[in-house]
């Protein structure tokens, strides 16, 4: 296992480092776990009493910190302290094991074409005039389909699917059991049916019962910029005839669906069990909370965020925060829960009224 300084740990950090810079670190903890050789993890006055339950010599610690009251031999400062655990997570980081190289039971058609310094892992699938770029890490039973291109950086977990003709940027990161361009959902109904009536009518007679759907195939592929991070088991369609869309620096968590024809901006977080439907526009720096689900052509503006398990079923302007379903602004849902709590107190009240005007009926 490889050890750092407290001084080189630092640098890499850009943080401030106090006490004995040479203290050799292989490892971080939570404080109360830490011991000699470990680096705890204190970055709130609110650790202090863990910290010093345990048996830590160094210590990342808020700043203002007295570290030498606290027991230790060196401490580093956090300005900012989950930015700092995110350099930590770098330096500390295990990578994937993967062999340099290709390994010999890979698949891989002659005309694709692998950039420099690959790793790529066993059972690998690679298709007909894909291009891989350079440093490449593709780890076991993963598959490239044809005309696919990914750029340089890519780092693909186990079981992860590229489809034909996607397009993917510069340092992608997809978690295993990742799928990328697969068809949309999409069917018709060769006379008008339920769905549509139940949404003029709102009704549903037997003139629109149907005996089966045409499938609508999609014609389309996937766009997807640099620095885009998939969680496992995320599944993103392909357009039906123009292509589904993910701009740069967008993260999307675990068990993520974007629907065909649908463009995500840049910079966006897509929380776990997020759903977005077909043909929706979702703007730059939007975050969407746990299981939020996002109807049909929908517009969503740049710099929203909706809590979770909100369902949006409305276009929503730029800078709004979003909460409730149907969502709607989180000020406008937080009355409106209030008011809802107050229902049982308000039907008791009234059924006493009811009563009282009852008694003056009958005395009238």
């Amino acid at each position: 296992m490889a050890d750092y300084s407290i001084a080189e740990i630092a640098e890499q950090l850009g943080a401030e480092a106090v006490g004995d810079l040479s203290l050799r670190i292989a490892r971080v903890q939570e404080p109360q776990n830490a011991q000699a050789g470990d680096l705890a993890l204190a970055m709130d006055p609110a650790y202090g009493e863990a910290l010093q339950n345990g048996g830590a010599q160094a210590a990342i610690l808020w700043e203002g910190a007295d570290w030498q009251a606290l027991g230790l031999k060196a401490a580093i400062f956090a300005p900012r302290s989950r930015y700092v655990l995110s350099g930590v997570s770098y330096v500390f980081e295990q990578k994937p094991e993967i062999a340099a190289g290709i390994h010999p039971s890979a698949i891989i058609d002659d005309t694709a074409v692998i950039g420099e310094n690959p790793a790529i892992g066993p059972f690998v699938v690679i298709g007909a005039g894909a291009r891989i770029g350079a440093n490449a890490r593709i780890l076991s039973h993963c598959s490239i389909a044809e005309n696919a291109v990914i750029g340089d950086n890519a780092l693909l977990y186990q079981g992860v699917r590229i489809g034909a003709r996607v397009q993917i940027g510069d340092d992608f990161i997809a978690q295993a059991g990742v799928v990328v361009g697969v068809d949309g959902f999409s069917y018709v109904t060769p006379k008008p049916g339920a769905v549509e009536e139940a949404r003029a009518t709102g009704k549903i007679t037997q003139a629109s019962r149907t005996d089966g759907f045409a499938r609508i195939n999609s014609l389309g592929s996937v766009i997807v910029g640099d620095k885009v991070e998939m969680g496992a088991n995320t599944a993103i369609d392909r357009g039906t005839i123009a292509n589904t869309t993910i701009g740069d620096g967008t993260k999307l968590d675990n068990l993520v669906h974007v629907g065909h024809n649908v463009q995500v901006g840049k910079h966006c977080l897509l929380c776990g069990q997020v759903g977005i439907a077909g043909s929706c526009v979702i703007g730059d720096r939007v975050v969407l909370g746990g299981q939020v689900g996002v109807a049909d052509h929908l517009n969503i503006g740049s710099d929203v965020i909706a809590a979770g398990k909100s369902g949006i079923s409305s276009h929503v302007p730029s800078g709004r925060v979003m909460m409730g379903s149907p969502a709607m602004r989180m000020d406008l849902n937080v009355e409106s829960y209030k008011a809802l709590r107050r229902l049982p107190r308000l039907v008791a009240k009234v059924q006493e009224l009811e009563k009282a005007l009852s008694k003056l009926a009958e005395n009238g």
